[in-house]
């Protein structure tokens, strides 16, 4: 299985089917498959999804994979489809009130959710305390934990019987969907994760931003060595702000470039502001934030849809996302703050992304920053010692 190494083609390396019960949760409007569809999307895998009453042989044949998360309950399958997939030797990731599937003898209910107010979760060396409701923790002979909790009988939060693993939650918020995101990784058989890394982003520099800033940090980027993004726009400059000349403004995103900086367009520009920066000689490299974005490599959220009627949410990722058109989005994930406590958590928010496999801390820094307080953030963030790449680079080579 082919996992995301560089910016992924149009057609998938294989397909995997997602079944499930319900969208959501007894008395609850928020979708819990809408988070393992986007954690799925790190994978070269072509997703379909289906509730379990549309299900049929046809689909379960052609899965290379398949997914079965119980929201509400055990999906309710055919019986014939249940023994089908019983007898399947397809790799099958059993979520949440499916988890009971992951067994030398599968299931075909669910267990009873016995929601921890208080667990410790432990995994590739960092520890999280969360609450866990639901939780369908159990054990199973012959299962490997893959996933532990310190709940009564260190119950596993996931664990693997044969082709089979189990994932005792709904992994709905970070750091949850990011220990599933990671697991998924055994579930698809991965062995070419690229090694944990980091991401420097100067966020939105636009004609309102201190030039002089801007050219003391790719100084400061020079120095040590470390490559770089600068996000830009001209359009949605603050009102009753002091502009910087447009000469002063393209001069400092060209002394950027000239030294390493990669130039990415900031989100609600067109294609016409990159033929603007283009004309002045400066490279556009990339995206951030462009909903429209279907190829090349975007910077930025992904968002889903978790209540009807209300804002898609930012999904928080440690890992690359494909997007639909082939491109990739490196996310934005680890933001520089004011203060020494915002730089403390920056530094823990890089630490627990390098634990995941082909993690990418992808530490932003916005433009309208003083110097000085860009610089206490780029040290902070240098101190985990995490490599620093060029997700140019990176992520723009075929894929072999």
């Amino acid at each position: 299985m082919a996992l995301v190494y560089a910016v992924a083609s149009a057609h998938a390396a294989s397909s995997t089917l997602l079944i499930y019960d319900t969208l959501s949760k007894p008395f609850s409007l928020v979708n819990e498959i809408a988070p393992i569809q986007m954690s799925l999307t790190h994978f070269d895998t072509h997703v379909e999804t289906l509730a379990d009453s549309k299900v049929t042989a046809a689909d379960l044949q052609k899965a290379n994979f398949i997914v079965l998360a119980g929201i509400s309950g055990f999906p309710k399958l055919k019986p014939d489809l249940l023994t089908m997939l019983e007898q399947s030797q397809r790799p099958v990731m059993a979520v949440g009130a499916a988890s009971s599937f992951a067994s030398e003898k599968p299931l075909a209910a669910a267990k009873t959710s016995t929601p921890i107010e208080k667990t410790k979760v432990a995994y590739r060396g960092r520890e999280w305390t969360l609450r866990l409701d639901p939780f369908y923790g159990d054990s199973y002979a012959g299962a490997r934990p893959l996933v532990g909790t310190s709940s009564k009988g260190a119950q596993p939060l996931a664990w693997r019987v044969g082709n089979r693993l189990g994932f005792a939650a709904l992994p709905s918020e970070p750091p949850l969907s990011m220990v599933f995101s990671d697991v998924l990784i055994d579930f698809y058989g991965g062995s070419q994760e690229a090694p944990p890394a980091m991401v420097f982003v100067i966020q939105d520099y636009n004609p309102s931003c201190n030039p002089a800033a801007l050219r003391r940090a790719v100084d400061y980027f020079e120095h040590q060595k470390t490559p770089f993004v600068v996000t830009t726009q001209m359009k949605e400059v603050p009102p009753g702000v002091e502009i910087t000349p447009r000469e002063e403004f393209m001069d400092s995103l060209r002394y950027a470039q000239a030294h390493g900086g990669r130039i990415f367009l900031h989100g609600g520009n067109g294609p016409e502001r990159s033929e603007v920066f283009r004309k002045e000689g400066i490279r556009i490299e990339g995206t951030e934030d462009t909903s429209s974005a279907s190829a090349g490599i975007e910077v930025g959220s992904a968002f889903v849809q978790r209540i009807p009627g209300e804002p898609p949410v930012p999904f928080a990722s440690a890992v690359p996302l494909r997007l639909e058109g082939g491109g990739l989005l490196i996310p934005a994930n680890v933001h520089a703050g004011l203060d020494g406590s915002a730089n403390e958590e920056l530094k823990k928010s890089i630490r627990d992304i390098s634990s995941f496999r082909g993690g990418l801390a992808v530490v932003v820094v916005p433009a309208w920053m003083r110097f000085q307080d860009m610089l206490a953030a780029l040290e902070a963030a240098r101190s985990t010692s995490l490599p620093v790449i060029d997700p140019v680079t990176r992520f723009s080579a075929p894929r072999s």
